[in-house]
């Protein structure tokens, strides 16, 4: 399996495909296998895929203290680094998008086009505060992280999905991951997003960028990711009709087509 070390911990990624490099961020508790499906585009469409699983997730070593957003995205960056990549394309999905826009903001060098789905430029009200605290509660628990999975499912995805044959076989699937995951490692990750606020940055962001929202988003709206494109200069703005929180995965051909049509302009 492949991995890198950065400050002691081994991070899992996996590399495929020949061609302009992109890489895609996972969103919290997820893993780099939750882009199946723009994995097998990309590379189709002759990309090379970066896909790490963050600290905390998927292969990688536990958090085993709090954990914030630029921690995570100084692995993205040691990432980079470790496979010599001067210059990349960044697509981040929920937490995956506060590390791809934290990446844009640190290392703006690195990046070629941003696109940030599903996501938010801040995370330190007082609703989200509470949503990280009902969160570290469950993950602290035996069998947390399974239980926070099963209640917070639908929500993430929209019932269509969720219904299908391939929704019930991710289920199935998501939950026997979701048995293995390190509740109080993912406690660490929950609690450091709580610091995560860039909004007042963003309008030093140049690069051609993509905001992509989910319809059906009760997680992070439509209103909210509009926040970030409007202050970006120059931004897209997109709402996939019908999507939920992880449009990759249940609106997965529109997802596609946002992405594919904005990184070959």
């Amino acid at each position: 399996m492949p991995h890198f070390e950065r400050d002691g911990r081994r991070l899992h990624y996996e590399l495929l495909g020949r061609g302009d490099p992109v890489m895609l961020i996972h969103g919290f508790t997820n893993a780099g296998w939750s882009w199946m499906n723009q994995v097998a585009a990309l590379v189709f469409a002759g990309y090379s895929v970066i896909v790490p699983d963050l600290r905390g997730h998927g292969l990688s070593d536990p958090a085993t203290d709090v954990t914030t957003v630029d921690d995570l995205t100084r692995d993205v960056i040691g990432l980079l680094d470790h496979l010599a990549l001067e210059r990349v394309s960044v697509c981040g999905l929920s937490l995956g998008g506060m590390i791809a826009l934290t990446l844009a903001l640190e290392q703006p060098q690195r990046i070629d086009r941003l696109v940030v789905a599903n996501s938010r430029a801040a995370f330190n009200d007082p609703a989200t505060a509470d949503l990280v605290a009902g969160w570290v509660e469950m993950f602290c628990q035996p069998g947390g992280p399974l239980k926070r999975f099963q209640a917070t499912w639908p929500v993430m995805l929209n019932a269509a999905y969720r219904q299908s044959s391939a929704g019930r076989a991710t289920f199935a699937t998501w939950c026997r991951l979701a048995e293995r995951h390190n509740g109080s490692s993912l406690a660490n990750v929950a609690l450091g997003m709580r610091a995560f606020d860039v909004a007042g940055r963003l309008r030093t962001i140049t690069h051609p960028t993509l905001v992509i929202a989910g319809e059906e988003d009760k997680l992070f709206p439509p209103a909210v990711a509009r926040e970030v494109s409007n202050a970006v200069a120059g931004a897209r703005f997109t709402v996939i009709p019908g999507a939920a929180h992880i449009s990759s995965l249940d609106s997965a051909e529109a997802f596609n087509t946002c992405l594919l049509d904005f990184i070959a302009d």
